[in-house]
């Protein structure tokens, strides 16, 4: 019997803790975060002394009414080793249409002095600011 009590006793608790939760903050206004789908990038097979190009998407948390362009910018590479900005170019800004979620940038690796067999690397970001929060990198890997 005491074994009973004690279950209905935290029964009890558990419903009053829970009961207490509020979502007054649902309809606030939040800042747009803007990011890649993916976290990581191969361009494999790039021609010695030649290029090759592979897109990247990206999503926007909400939608807007009208189109809405975003700054792309290269940043320091977590990987090693990082590429020379010669290997590497990208789309400076992303277009993401009206009443859509999502975007894609082109990246091209360029072989001007790729060495490592193994790839180089470096990433980029989406710059944040204003209303904007950036929502990651993707790392992208070039090699031969």
């Amino acid at each position: 019997m005491k074994k009973i009590n004690i279950i209905i006793t935290f029964i009890v608790l558990a419903l009053t803790v829970v009961s207490c939760e509020t979502y007054d903050d649902y309809n606030a206004d939040r800042k747009t975060v803007v990011g890649f789908s993916v976290s990581s990038k191969n361009i494999n097979n790039i021609p010695e002394g030649g290029e090759r190009s592979s897109t990247v998407d990206l999503f926007v948390s909400d939608i807007a009414d009208v189109d809405r362009e975003f700054k792309i910018m290269a940043i320091p590479a977590l990987e090693a080793p990082a590429t020379a900005p010669e290997n590497y170019s990208f789309d400076a800004t992303v277009l993401i249409p009206a009443n859509t979620r999502e975007g894609t940038i082109t990246v091209t690796g360029i072989d001007n002095s790729i060495e490592d067999p193994e790839g180089e690397f470096f990433a980029l970001a989406i710059e944040g600011g204003g209303n904007v929060v950036s929502g990651g990198r993707v790392s992208i890997r070039v090699r031969q």
